[in-house]
């Protein structure tokens, strides 16, 4: 069973207290220690019994010592009102300057979510609130602008400040996050976190330091979502790590069990989504969205122990001649990456030599521009390079047409659409990733170290079984470039059926050949894969049902 977080009784009781039986005399004393007298008196918000727990485990949290700040995590079910609970508890804190920082002594509060738009749109709640405060407070006073009145500039989509200069700012998900300074750095969807130009734990590494020189706290908030990443770790839901430094609440759609008619309609609410859900096949889904279950909406591709023990500890080589060498083409649009991956084989292990990933909306005419760094032109001064794999797409088709006619080096397309098995549409997906996954598990393909960014996407891969097709990808929202450009580079050292055969050097090499390289010809034992045959359509059916069966399609 889930062990879900429960409410004490005592707190049960002192949340009631706060609407019932308080020394109105004391009101404003009073909502200046407490987010939750301060949202119902001035605010016109009565919070919700799970809203008030959290808030008050967050202004009660305890430092984890002199340079480390607060630490707070908090998994949600749908629907439960966290981003008000996160909107009341910022605007609290700016209000009344709680938590001073900087040669300023000022709150100052980093707003993030899994995108730009979503922590713009995060701050545009907290604004909303502010609004129904003013008309709240309307009601005792003459001031119409109550709330909104005490805001100067810079006061926009992106940031609101107050009078007393404290401010909430959103950032996007991205290195412009990095090289600030705050009291508080609140993370929203953590657990859907969208980055574009590093894996979501690098971003959260990074983003954190924002809090290191203030003492500062940070609060992860999400919905489940996978079995993977930082947000997992610090919830902790297995209990297994003893050095959490997160203080972690878990609330399925359980918690808000009370008698008000909001509270009725979010049941119905929630057994309409579990029958609706159920009926399309998606009762993982609903699980993961309203039980707040970390599981996966499919099977994992990889188990996270499978891509660990693949991971090796060898160097990016910028250079090298030595062995014949694949290079791997996956281009991207303008979230996708564009990603060039080398690949080759030293002393039976099939080892990456380099990657890059590109900038998002990168101009794929590049890879044909000589004055390129990562040009073909230049991949072939640098690289033994042998054979070419490439994504066939739209996007890559001008590119795919020039290293066809002019790169003197064998090109062979790679058909991502994987529900397609045929053999006449190319390299396929799914036979590709059976093969990719086999040699991994073999220990024969290993996963660099500092290729962080791959193992992240590997990580989150899903299979999906459909009623006749099979799906392998990421998950919706996230990335897989990395891999995909991997598994194309890796492609002419599997064993798997091809439209053109590859013959490929296993060269008896060690990890520190790699780095004092030594002249071509000087190697003995060499040994050649046999170019396997093709199938026909009817027996790479049959290959992929095996293969399937194997490796836990059922």
């Amino acid at each position: 069973m889930p062990n879900y977080t429960k409410i004490p009784d005592a707190f049960r009781k002192s949340y009631e207290e706060k609407f019932t039986n308080i020394d109105k005399s004391r009101i404003a004393e009073l909502a200046e220690e407490d987010p939750v007298i301060f949202a119902y008196y001035f605010l016109g918000k009565k919070v919700r019994l799970h809203q008030a727990f959290v808030m008050d485990r967050i202004i009660h949290a305890k430092k984890r010592n002199d340079e480390i700040g607060q630490r707070i995590a908090v998994c949600w079910a749908r629907q439960l009102g966290k981003s008000i609970s996160l909107g009341i508890f910022c605007i609290w804190a700016c209000w009344y300057n709680k938590y001073p920082v900087s040669i300023s002594k000022i709150t100052v509060i980093y707003l993030c979510s899994k995108e730009d738009e979503a922590a713009v749109e995060l701050l545009e709640k907290i604004k909303l609130i502010l609004y129904d405060g003013d008309r709240h407070m309307s009601q005792y006073t003459s001031d119409q602008h109550f709330f909104t009145g005490s805001l100067k500039e810079p006061n926009n989509s992106h940031q609101t400040t107050f009078l007393n200069d404290c401010f909430m700012k959103s950032i996007p998900p991205t290195m412009k996050a990095v090289g600030k300074s705050a009291s508080w750095f609140i993370l929203d969807e953590a657990h859907r976190l969208r980055c574009v130009d590093m894996s979501p734990d690098d971003f959260f590494r990074l983003a954190s330091v924002m809090v290191a020189e203030t003492g500062g706290g940070i609060i992860l908030s999400s919905t489940a979502e996978g079995i993977v990443g930082f947000f997992y770790d610090a919830i902790d839901p297995e209990g297994t790590n003893e050095d959490n430094t997160y203080e972690h609440f878990w609330f399925s759609h359980e918690i808000w069990d009370d008698d008000t008619p909001e509270c009725a309609k979010y049941k119905a609410y929630v057994q309409s989504e579990k029958i609706a859900m159920t009926k399309s096949g998606q009762f993982k889904l609903w699980q993961q969205e309203f039980e707040s279950l970390f599981t996966v909406t499919a099977s994992s591709f990889f188990s996270h122990e499978e891509v660990d023990a693949g991971v090796k500890d060898t160097p990016q080589v910028y250079e090298w001649k030595d062995t014949p060498c694949s290079l791997g083409i996956d281009y991207g649009m303008k979230v996708s990456r564009t990603v060039l991956t080398i690949r080759t084989v030293i002393k039976g292990e099939i080892i990456q030599l380099f990657q890059y990933r590109c900038p998002a909306d990168f101009d794929t005419n590049n890879i044909t521009n000589p004055d390129w760094e990562h040009s073909i032109q230049n991949m072939k001064k640098r690289y033994n390079l042998q054979w070419i794999v490439a994504d066939d797409c739209p996007q890559g088709d001008t590119t795919n047409r020039w290293i066809k006619s002019n790169a003197n080096v064998p090109l062979t397309l790679y058909n991502f659409r994987s529900d397609q098995m045929s053999k006449t549409d190319g390299v396929n997906r799914n036979c590709a990733a059976y093969s990719y996954r086999a040699k991994l598990k073999e220990g024969i393909l290993k996963i660099p170290k500092w290729n962080t960014i791959q193992q992240f996407e590997m990580k989150i891969i899903e299979e999906t079984e459909q009623k006749v097709l099979i799906s392998i990808k990421a998950p919706t929202g996230q990335l897989c470039d990395t891999f995909d450009s991997d598994m194309m580079a890796c492609i002419p050292f599997l064993d798997m059926t091809l439209n053109s055969d590859f013959g490929v050097s296993s060269i008896n090499l060690t990890i520190g050949d790699m780095v004092t390289k030594r002249p071509m010809g000087q190697w003995r034992n060499q040994k050649y894969y046999e170019g396997v045959k093709e199938m026909s359509d009817e027996e790479l059916k049959q290959y992929v049902e095996n293969i399937t069966a194997e490796f836990g399609g059922d």
